[in-house]
């Protein structure tokens, strides 16, 4: 049985792309975009495609990588001359905008600035910031200031800023799945930072088992999912975080109230066709909480797996959907 945890808890010591051989399926692994990916793929025609694996990598930070100071999304935030955006911009974008008009704003790429303000942008000062600040910066954050039109961006104020880190690896990881289907590989699962997507079968014949980390322990599962054609994103605030005062903050942000998420949700499991919507939708569904993401998910038709935190004990919420992919849930 294969299983890959959705929360990579180790780092692979190098850079670049390392070539294992299995039999006929190969396994690609390595550093990127700030995290680890694995690809394992069937390999019947004995291509070696970590140069283009990594040119895609390449591709996707060029365009929405906050840490490169020369990528199109940096050149916008700054208000910097950019021509006009490329089509994964376009497309991220596209999507992101469905995703916030159906969570009610509750995924939002305009975020940005109040991820800096509580410190986990690239800084990562994290510290509980000036309530007067935050509230001159909430009028920035609406995902209606920013549209596109004609290949440009349109910003309400200079000082909106993008974020796509909610879906960038989701996209990342669907545009590798597309490469290699491309390429007439139909067996194949790829992992980026912890968000899935599995084609077919793997080498022992079987379809691809994905693992959900227990939030209490990283070297046990709570659960294993056996994935199929589909994808896998997981959302957690029990990895990044800071205490200040006595009182615990998360990396999520809730846009409409301009601070951390006070809820008891401990991570959010979203399975979908696209990794892109399953990450995005992963983002939002722990932002809102359980029961807004439970009225979201049965009107979208969305399905997920909830971890919350109750009386010390580690509790799980499963959308009948999932139910049916799970085959071990402790």
């Amino acid at each position: 049985m294969s299983i890959f945890v959705t929360k990579v808890a180790f780092i692979f010591l190098y850079l670049g792309s390392l070539q294992i051989q299995r039999g006929s399926y190969k396994t690609l692994q390595g550093q990127a975009q700030g995290s680890t990916y694995r690809i394992v793929y069937e390999d019947k025609k004995g291509i070696d495609f970590s140069k283009s694996v990594d040119s895609l990598f390449s591709l996707v930070d060029q365009s929405m990588s906050l840490w490169n100071n020369t990528s199109l999304i940096s050149k916008i935030n700054d208000n910097h001359p950019y021509g006009v955006v490329d089509e994964h911009f376009e497309k991220v974008f596209r999507a992101t905008e469905v995703v916030s008009k159906k969570t009610k704003g509750y995924f939002d790429v305009t975020v940005g600035p109040l991820v800096k303000a509580w410190g986990f942008g690239k800084e990562k000062t994290r510290r509980v910031p000036n309530m007067e600040s935050l509230d001159s910066l909430k009028r920035l954050v609406n995902y209606k200031n920013i549209r596109l039109n004609k290949g440009k961006v349109i910003k309400k104020y200079p000082e909106c800023q993008l974020d796509f880190n909610a879906i960038a690896q989701g996209y990342t990881v669907d545009i590798i799945s597309q490469f290699l289907i491309n390429n007439g590989v139909l067996n194949f699962l790829v992992e980026v930072g912890g968000e899935v997507r599995a084609s077919g079968i793997n080498a022992k014949l079987e379809t691809w088992k994905v693992g959900i980390e227990n939030p209490k322990n990283e070297n046990n599962l709570q659960a294993i999912v056996s994935l199929g054609n589909k994808s896998l994103a997981t959302s957690g605030s029990y990895r990044k975080f800071f205490i200040q005062n006595g009182q615990k903050y998360a990396h999520a942000i809730d846009p409409h109230l301009g601070k951390p998420v006070a809820h008891n949700v401990l991570s959010m499991t979203v399975l979908a066709n696209t990794c892109a919507e399953a990450d995005a939708f992963a983002t939002a569904f722990l932002v809102m909480g359980l029961e807004k993401a439970k009225r979201i998910a049965k009107k979208e038709k969305i399905d997920f797996f909830a971890l919350f935190e109750q009386d010390n004990e580690i509790n799980t919420f499963v959308t009948e959907g999932m139910k049916s992919v799970i085959i071990e849930n402790n």
